[in-house]
C-alpha cells in the first residue's frame, strides 16, 4: 500500500548557521518509516519546530496520514560525512532517545570514521542506554543497497568531497498500490557535499526528487573546485543529465546574501534546469501518488 513520501527540510546553511538557517539535516517519511538524513547542531529543536509546521501544513492542505515526527520512532540515521555541520547534533539526539526510554535498536549509516565517534559516545555517555546503537559502515565504490524495508530500499554511493562522503537514494520497490490501484514508485536522492564527477548523474538517473548541494554561485567555481563543492550550475547540470523530475538545492555559503537565494541564486539554477527550487528551513515536500 502506498503511503506518504514526505521530506522535511530542517537545515539549509553550510558550515555557519545563522538566525534564519540551520546547517544540514532532513527528515524523510517513506513506506511508513522515518529517516533522519544528516544531523547538524540543534537538530532536536528544529524537529520540535517542524512538528508545529507540519500540523499547520496538513490543515492548510487538507492532508491526512502525515506521521508526527518522534525522535524515538526514527528507523535510521544516515550521515553523509563527518564534517561538523552534518553531524554535530548526533550526540544530544542519542542522549535524548535514551532519556525517552527508546527500546528498539537504532541503525546509523555513515563512513567508516563515524564508527570510532559512536564508540566514543558509548564509552562516556551511552554505556547504560536502554537501546542498542547498530553502526553500519559504508565502504562502497558504486551504488549498493544498504537497507531494505517492506516496499522500500535505500542505496548509498560515494561522493567527491575530499574525505569519505556518501549520498543516499530512497526508492519504493515493486508496484505500490493505493486503494487497490497500481501507482508509480517514488524516489528521492540526497547528494550532500560534493564536487561534480561523471558517474553521479547515472547513479541518480530518473529520480523524482534530487537534492544536490550548491554552495556557490557560478562565478565562484574556482573556490568550489578547490573546496570540492558544487556551484548552482553544477547542481543544475547534474539534474539535467540525470533527467530527474525536480531539483532542490541548499547548503548555501555564508557569503550568499539572504535576498539573493530566491533571486540570483535560483535564477542560475533555473537557467539550466527550470524545475529547480532553492530550499528554505522548514519546507515540506510531499511527493504525490501518481496512478499508472
Amino acid at each position: 500500500m502506498a503511503g506518504k513520501f514526505t521530506l522535511n527540510i530542517l537545515g539549509t546553511a553550510s558550515a555557519k548557521p545563522n538566525l534564519k538557517r540551520a546547517s544540514s539535516a532532513q527528515l524523510l517519511q517513506a513506506a511508513e518509516r522515518l529517516f533522519l538524513i544528516d544531523c547538524s547542531e540543534g537538530v532536536q529543536s528544529r524537529i520540535l519546530q517542524q512538528n508545529e509546521r507540519l500540523a499547520q501544513w496538513c490543515r492548510e492542505n487538507r492532508v491526512q496520514g502525515i506521521r508526527r515526527i518522534s525522535k524515538n520512532q526514527l528507523d535510521g540515521i544516515f550521515i553523509s560525512h563527518i564534517h561538523g555541520d552534518h553531524m554535530f547534533g548526533l550526540f544530544p539526539l542519542l542522549s535524548t532517545m535514551a532519556m525517552n526510554n527508546r527500546s528498539k535498536p537504532l541503525y546509523i549509516y555513515g563512513p567508516n570514521a563515524l564508527g570510532s565517534i559512536i564508540t566514543f559516545y558509548k564509552s562516556f555517555w551511552g554505556d547504560k542506554d536502554p537501546y542498542e546503537i547498530v553502526f553500519v559502515p559504508l565502504k562502497m565504490k558504486a551504488p549498493e543497497v544498504v537497507a531494505e524495508f517492506p516496499g522500500l530500499e535505500i542505496l548509498a554511493f560515494p561522493l567527491n568531497h575530499g574525505i569519505e562522503t556518501f549520498g543516499f537514494l530512497f526508492r519504493e520497490t515493486g508496484t505500490p498500490l493505493y486503494k487497490k490501484e497500481p501507482c508509480k514508485a517514488r524516489s528521492y536522492a540526497y547528494c550532500s557535499d560534493t564536487a561534480p564527477f561523471p558517474e553521479l548523474a547515472s547513479w541518480v538517473k530518473g529520480v523524482d526528487l534530487l537534492y544536490h548541494e550548491g554552495t556557490y554561485f557560478v562565478e565562484d567555481s574556482n573556490k568550489a573546485q578547490f573546496r570540492k563543492h558544487s556551484t548552482t550550475a553544477d547542481a543544475a547540470k547534474c539534474a539535467l543529465d540525470a533527467q530527474v523530475g525536480r531539483l532542490i538545492v541548499a547548503h548555501y555559503s555564508s557569503a550568499i546574501k539572504e535576498e539573493d537565494i530566491h533571486g540570483r541564486y535560483e535564477e542560475e539554477l533555473r537557467s539550466i534546469f527550470p524545475a529547480s527550487t532553492a530550499l528554505d528551513d522548514g519546507q515540506i515536500i510531499d511527493l504525490p501518488i501518481i496512478p499508472l
